[in-house]
């Protein structure tokens, strides 16, 4: 049986086929934040679309690596409640910037708010277990760091090509999970 990643990872693959294929695809599939009462289901689909190779690649390749090594120290329904939690509370995060005046984005697609949580929980469960970056051997714990470090400088810049206030939130929510559960272990 595959593991809960890479079937995560297969239908992101599929699901970017798809928009390729269809613009209606990605329509009817994309978080909106005008849309979020009367059409509550973008906060899961959304998760699914990729806005180009580069992206689809950063979430897929983050799954790969860390989510592989957490769902084996985690049970498959913890590491599936990351996810969709993760990712949900992302796009609820979006629509609360937008709402708030915050931000003027009203779309949003992409698992990376899905991904942030899984890394920080693993930061948090799994922190002195190596994983191959690019071929480069590194802790879990120095990933994330460094990972969330640049999130918090990106976000302190303005930079507003990601939505770092996103992996912020979402890695927080990791975090908590990933003490909820060492916690409950013990």
């Amino acid at each position: 049986m595959p593991s809960i990643s890479n079937t995560i990872i297969a239908i992101i693959i599929i699901s970017f086929l798809a928009q390729q294929i269809s613009q209606n695809y990605a329509n009817a599939l994309i978080f909106t934040t005008l849309r979020l009462f009367t059409e509550p289901w973008r906060l899961i689909t959304a998760i699914f679309l990729h806005a180009h190779l580069i992206h689809l690649f950063a979430n897929t390749y983050t799954i790969y690596i860390i989510g592989n090594v957490l769902e084996t120290k985690i049970k498959k329904s913890d590491f599936l409640k990351i996810f969709f939690l993760g990712g949900i509370l992302g796009y609820i995060g979006q629509w609360a910037a937008y709402l708030l005046n915050y931000s003027t984005v009203k779309l949003g697609l992409g698992a990376s708010g899905a991904v942030s949580p899984l890394l920080a929980a693993a930061a948090v469960l799994i922190p002195e277990t190596k994983v191959n970056v690019f071929f480069i051997p590194i802790k879990i714990k120095y990933l994330a760091s460094i990972f969330y470090i640049f999130e918090i400088i990106s976000f302190t810049i303005g930079d507003t090509t990601t939505d770092h206030q996103t992996h912020l939130l979402t890695g927080l929510f990791g975090f908590i999970y990933g003490v909820y559960l060492n916690s409950r272990s013990k």
